[in-house]
C-alpha cells in the first residue's frame, strides 16, 4: 500500500501544527510522563529507537533525560524540522529518514524501542513490530502509547484520513497482543492512564465510571500503553 499521505504531510498541513508540538496539547505531557517513567525503571539511561518519531520533539525529550536516541519518520520534512529544532536547542540526537515497516537502521542493540501515536497510521503494522523486536537487543523492551479501536470513528481521525489521506487505524487490546506475540515479543503487558486528577466523592465517581469504561469498551480519550520484551 502506498504511504504518500504519510511522507507528504507535513509539507501539507499548517507548519505551526508541527512546530508547536507538544506545547498545543498539555494532555501529550500527561502520556510521555509514562515513557520517560518505564525506560527509566527498565533501561535506565539507555539507547532508544524512537520510530515514528515526526517532528522529533519525543526523541529531544529522551535525550534530555539522559537516553541516546535515534529518531526515524517516513517524511523527509518531518526529520527537517527535527533536526533544525534539536540543532536550535542543542540536544545530541540522530535522526534518519526511513519507513517503519521496512526498517534499517544498521544496528540491533538498542535497549527500548518507542512507538508514541504513530503506529496506527501504519497499514502493516504487524510487519513495523518485527522491525522493531530486530532492533533491539535479546531483554529490550518495547513502549507503545497507541490509540483503541474507538479512534477510527472519530471525528478528528476521520476529518484526517478526508482532508490528508492519512492511514487512521485503531487497536483493541487483542489485536495487540497478537501482533506482539506474532513479533516475536514477550511479556506484553497493559497500563492504564488514570488521566487528569478528579476531587470529591462526584469526582470519586467520575473517576471510576472512566476506569470502568476504558477497561471494558475503552473510553475514546484513552490510550493502549503496552510494554513488551524481547526474548
Amino acid at each position: 500500500m502506498s504511504k504518500q499521505a504519510e511522507r507528504e504531510y507535513a509539507d501539507r498541513v499548517d507548519p505551526a501544527h508541527l512546530f508547536a508540538k507538544p506545547f498545543d496539547d498539555p494532555r501529550v505531557f500527561r502520556e510521555f510522563a509514562v515513557v520517560l517513567e518505564v525506560f527509566a525503571e527498565r533501561i535506565g539511561a539507555g539507547t532508544i529507537l524512537d520510530i515514528g518519531c515526526g517532528p522529533g520533539w519525543t526523541s529531544r525529550f529522551l535525550a534530555r533525560a539522559g537516553h541516546k536516541v535515534v529518531g526515524v519518520d517516513i517524511s523527509e520534512r518531518m526529520i527537517e524540522i527535527a533536526r533544525e529544532r534539536s540543532a536550535r536547542e542543542n540536544a545530541s540526537v540522530e535522526f534518519r529518514v526511513g519507513d517503519m515497516e521496512f526498517l534499517d537502521v544498521g544496528r540491533y542493540d538498542f535497549d527500548g524501542a518507542l512507538f508514541f501515536d504513530c503506529l496506527h497510521h501504519c497499514p502493516a503494522y504487524g510487519e513495523a513490530l518485527k522491525r522493531a523486536w530486530a532492533h533491539l537487543r535479546p531483554g529490550g523492551h518495547l513502549l507503545l502509547l497507541e490509540t483503541t479501536w474507538l479512534h477510527r470513528f472519530s471525528p478528528s481521525a476521520r476529518r484526517a484520513s478526508k482532508e490528508f489521506g492519512v492511514t487512521e487505524l485503531g487497536f483493541t487490546r487483542r489485536q495487540l497482543r497478537r501482533a506482539l506475540r506474532e513479533a516475536g515479543f514477550a511479556d506484553a503487558r497493559f497500563y492504564f492512564d488514570a488521566g487528569s486528577c478528579y476531587r470529591g466523592f462526584p469526582g470519586f465517581l467520575k473517576a471510576c465510571l472512566r476506569i470502568a469504561c476504558s477497561y471494558l469498551w475503552y473510553y475514546p480519550r484513552a490510550k493502549n500503553i503496552v510494554i513488551a520484551r524481547k526474548g
